[in-house]
């Protein structure tokens, strides 16, 4: 897969002593020869934390070398994580976030309770998706997270939308 990374600042604004925010940040990733446009609101997880259903972007194991990943928070800190015959359970229901028949468990193969500060994070195509279920990305730390994947460009032939 080839990365694009284009960065687009609108705000800049010290809110913390570790990281510099901004509001809006634009990347553009070249997948099988789509072009597709992505905002991440890195602002909005300094005010508050990922929860099941967002859309995240990170860098696994916070690698600056590694590109962005874009995926679906399923499960968070104290959560209970396992995928059984298929399915995905979080503390012991039925995730409505994966409702795909899942062909790999990976890590998840065992119950996975996730530390304070871990979101276990799933693509919505999780039988295309390298995620948290692969070892070497895990759970996701969320000082890894760079903020919420909220609207979406894409080619010219595809519409663009809000990110749900």
């Amino acid at each position: 897969m080839i990365l694009l990374i284009s960065r687009l600042t609108i705000y800049n604004i010290h809110l913390h002593k570790k990281r510099n925010c901004f509001l809006w940040i634009l990347h553009f990733f070249k997948i099988y020869n789509l072009l597709f446009q992505i905002f991440i609101d890195r602002f909005l997880y300094v005010l508050s934390s990922p929860k099941a259903g967002d859309v995240v972007a990170f860098l696994p194991n916070g690698n600056e070398n590694s590109h962005y990943y874009i995926k679906r928070v399923v499960a968070g800190p104290g959560d209970k994580v396992r995928i059984a015959d298929g399915t995905l359970y979080v503390n012991g229901q039925q995730s409505i976030w994966v409702t795909e028949r899942v062909l790999d468990a990976g890590i998840a193969e065992n119950e996975l309770i996730l530390g304070s500060g871990e979101y276990f994070c799933i693509g919505d195509n999780p039988n295309n998706s390298e995620d948290s279920r692969s070892a070497n990305i895990g759970p996701v730390d969320e000082d890894d997270i760079v903020g919420k994947a909220w609207f979406h460009l894409k080619s010219s032939t595809e519409g663009m939308g809000f990110i749900k």
